[in-house]
């Protein structure tokens, strides 16, 4: 029996309470990259199954290195792949009768000897950034059509993955980073917006400082020494930070990506690496590093916990109300549109006209 954990479930468990299970769609799906594993969740010779959008992916990493990512179920009888499958050079080969597909998916030997049938296993586009593993998924099938940002580590630690289930959609935790209203109420610190809110392209970002709530008086003088965080966000679900505390010798990145699991479950993957100049300095300061990374995603979880009930319980405000001080959240819902290719309307039928609709509340920016 999995134990709820506030408002969040470990994926390690095995399966949802029914009650968590029969929860309504929290939105429909986008297309775009989504992490599904952390690098160091898959050595060479690995095979791992997940949960994208309701279907099972396989992913392993072949003996040079390369991750790769397929359909669950073998083209030849439809074993699944990801109970028993093995690993042979560049290859996964089916558990059942030893068919091996190479990384076009083609099928190149049988377990017996005789000649390979015109089968093909489909894949799927994949790449590793920053310590995760991402697939990219369209509805109509198309290929990828930009890239995940990367950045150098030199001078980082190695990053620290985390991961926690979510009940909610992508969208609306991505939607909370420019929703500035709810800093004050729900985490008790204030932000101050250092660059406004952009959008260009599939990348939108924010940076700001977030200091304790204090006086007004006591606020200049917080702000002078608050970490300065920097967002951006590519696509519906991925996205790093920026943070630095340079008073403290102190510099963070996060890379984080929120992945749909089914229509009501997401899961948040977290990679933190830190980089420490002022704490004994030289060597000393880099064997910190690691610790106060993992250090520091605990604060993070500690935080963000706070907002798990929430998504967990509140209902898609299709018309919001909004007020000064909610934050850019009309034009975040319009950017985010061009990422919904297709919707099914409540028939079930596709819809590939007004993908969006759903995003858009006739409400004045705030």
């Amino acid at each position: 029996m999995r134990v709820r954990k506030k408002g969040w479930y470990d994926r390690g468990e095995a399966g949802l309470p029914p009650s968590m299970a029969q929860l309504a769609p929290r939105g429909p799906y986008a297309d775009g990259w989504f992490a599904l594993a952390a690098s160091s969740e898959l050595q060479r010779g690995k095979v791992l199954t997940r949960r994208l959008m309701g279907e099972d992916v396989v992913l392993y990493r072949s003996a040079s290195g390369r991750v790769r990512a397929t359909e669950a179920h073998c083209p030849h009888m439809g074993a699944h792949l990801g109970y028993g499958a093995t690993v042979c050079g560049e290859d996964i080969v089916c558990p059942f009768h030893h068919f091996q597909f190479g990384p076009d998916g083609m099928c190149s030997k049988t377990g017996y000897g005789t000649a390979a049938p015109k089968a093909r296993l489909l894949t799927m586009e994949c790449t590793e950034v920053e310590g995760l593993v991402f697939v990219w998924r369209h509805a109509l099938g198309k290929p990828s059509s930009w890239e995940i940002d990367t950045r150098s580590s030199v001078g980082f630690s190695p990053p620290y993955s985390t991961v926690r289930a979510l009940v909610e959609c992508p969208q609306d935790v991505i939607e909370n980073i420019v929703d500035y209203g709810h800093f004050l109420p729900t985490h008790g610190i204030r932000a101050e917006i250092v660059e406004e809110p952009w959008f260009d392209g599939v990348r939108m970002g924010t940076t700001y400082r977030f200091h304790q709530a204090k006086g007004e008086k006591d606020a200049a003088r917080v702000s002078s020494i608050a970490p300065k965080v920097k967002v951006i966000v590519q696509g519906i679900g991925v996205g790093y930070t920026e943070i630095e505390v340079p008073q403290f010798g102190l510099y963070m990145r996060t890379r984080f990506a929120v992945t749909p699991v089914d229509p009501a479950h997401a899961d948040l993957r977290l990679t933190t690496s830190a980089r420490v100049t002022k704490l004994g300095g030289g060597r000393i300061a880099g064997s910190l590093s690691p610790l106060v990374a993992r250090a520091l995603t605990g604060l993070f979880w500690y935080d963000t916990r706070k907002d798990f009930p929430i998504w967990e319980h509140r209902r898609y405000a299709q018309q919001p109300r909004l007020a000064k001080g909610d934050g850019p959240i009309v034009k975040f819902r319009r950017w985010s549109k061009q990422f919904y290719s297709v919707l099914e309307d409540s028939a079930g039928a596709l819809n590939t006209e007004d993908a969006t609709a759903h995003n858009e509340p006739p409400t004045p920016d705030a």
